[in-house]
């Protein structure tokens, strides 16, 4: 087996040769077909997020240790179960659900493994799907995606489901209403794609690069597009909104810029979504939350139920897919180093065995 890993924090990813394993108990070792190369493992790579000013959150500090194979939106075809393994066979081709907890803490027992305080996530936690291969601890948390294209279904894992989770949050919106989404980068893309599945609300994207708003009206012409460097987009968004400010805004990039823009356009009732790791600070006018009834909360990836739910839509809905292109498992630093740029549109997809 091998693997490529990642041995210090902001250095090289290095090639590492292993013994393929073989699966004991409820484990399932799939056979890598695509991994998808999230903005997340980026910060795992560089080793902090930031917190704005010279503050910062060092990853080793939350539990990641090296090396590490990264690598969390993984499809695979099973390629070995264990003994006590079942619901799958030799073959299928799978979906990972990665962030896998505890299964004992309140958060695994009421569906929140995400939030789980003994974290066991793949490609973060544990060795992920930058590899040939990957070992899965119980096949519950295996996807059936019959009638979709790996390279299209890995980052419903993360992206996908991050985003779909996030529209959860603001739900529900009537048809004479607005939601905001900024930043048509991966997660974007994806809540514009699902989004008309969740509302009829008025939707309206913000970004600063024309061709990602091209993408973003032809996936779902209906939602509306302000190119926040061209066009003030505080003035665009209350002028939509006849004055009164949008009901709810997701902020996929959620850097000082972002946020503070975000909350000044929030109306009376209005709930701002935090789920973007870019940075910063956000300082606030603190009787202005109490008297428009405001929420601010945050959102970090979602449910093994919250992913089912998203692959039965895709699966029976039939959206158009977002640009994807994918590329052999030795392009991932350079992938990363592109994410970092904000160069790729869509997702950039590893796939070891092609």
């Amino acid at each position: 087996m091998k693997s490529l890993q990642l041995t210090k924090f902001g250095g090289d990813l290095e090639w590492r040769e292993y013994d393929t394993p073989k699966p004991s108990g409820k484990e399932v070792l799939l056979k890598v077909a695509a991994c998808g190369v999230c903005h997340s493992d980026l910060h795992i790579w560089e080793g902090f997020y930031e917190l704005g000013g010279d503050e910062r959150i060092y990853v080793k500090d939350r539990g990641v240790d090296l090396p590490l194979t990264m690598g969390h939106e993984v499809v695979g075809v099973v390629e070995a179960v264990g003994p006590d393994a079942s619901g799958v066979s030799v073959g299928d081709k799978r979906l990972v659900y990665p962030w896998i907890g505890c299964g004992e803490c309140k958060y695994c027992r009421s569906d929140r493994p995400q939030m789980c305080l003994k974290p066991g996530s793949l490609g973060v936690f544990k060795d992920g799907g930058y590899s040939d291969f990957l070992m899965v601890p119980n096949a519950q948390y295996l996807l059936n995606i019959d009638g979709l294209e790996a390279e299209q279904a890995c980052s419903y894992a993360c992206a996908g489901l991050t985003a779909y989770s996030a529209l959860k949050k603001t739900m529900p919106l009537e048809e004479d209403e607005t939601l905001v989404l900024i930043g048509a980068g991966g997660l974007g893309l994806m809540a514009v794609q699902v989004v008309r599945e969740l509302t009829k609300a008025q939707v309206i994207m913000l970004d600063v690069d024309d061709s990602k708003l091209e993408t973003v009206r032809t996936l779902t012409p209906s939602v509306k597009t302000v190119n926040s460097k061209s066009v003030d987009p505080h003035k665009a968004v209350m002028e939509a909104t006849g004055g009164v400010g949008a009901s709810a805004i997701i902020d996929f990039v959620n850097n000082a810029q972002t946020a503070a823009l975000a909350f000044s356009m929030l109306g009376k009732n209005g709930i701002m979504v935090m789920v973007g790791l870019f940075g910063g600070k956000l300082a606030i006018s603190t009787p202005v939350p109490a008297l428009k009834n405001l929420t601010i909360r945050g959102s970090y990836t979602g449910s093994l139920v919250e992913l089912r739910e998203l692959v039965d839509i895709i699966k029976n809905k039939k959206l158009r897919p977002i640009p994807v292109k994918t590329y052999p498992l030795g392009d991932a630093a350079r992938l990363l180093d592109e994410v970092k740029q904000g160069k790729v549109t869509g997702r950039a997809v590893l796939t070891p065995h092609a």
